[in-house]
């Protein structure tokens, strides 16, 4: 609730949205390092651990630091609740 007393209902967008960024870094991070294959961005260019370690692994550690970084704006977030 608001200072007015109206329901509010961006910090609940906001922190959906940001805790779906956040698991979607997360797994997406956990697939690509199983799988040895990383993309970079939705649909750039690939990269394979055993033929370019480097950007395979800036790729990977690029989601979770996503994640990471999710988090964090997760629990900031979580002021606009005023709990």
């Amino acid at each position: 609730m608001s200072d007015s007393g109206r329901f509010n209902l961006f910090p609940y967008l906001w922190l959906g949205g940001v805790a779906t960024f956040s698991i979607v870094n997360l797994v997406w991070g956990f697939y690509e390092y199983r799988r040895g294959i990383a993309r970079w961005g939705w649909s750039g260019a690939r990269y394979e651990r055993s033929q370019e370690p480097f950007y395979s692994w800036l790729a990977v550690g690029g989601r979770f630091f996503g994640f990471i970084f999710g988090c964090g704006m997760f629990w900031m977030g979580l002021d606009m609740l005023h709990w």
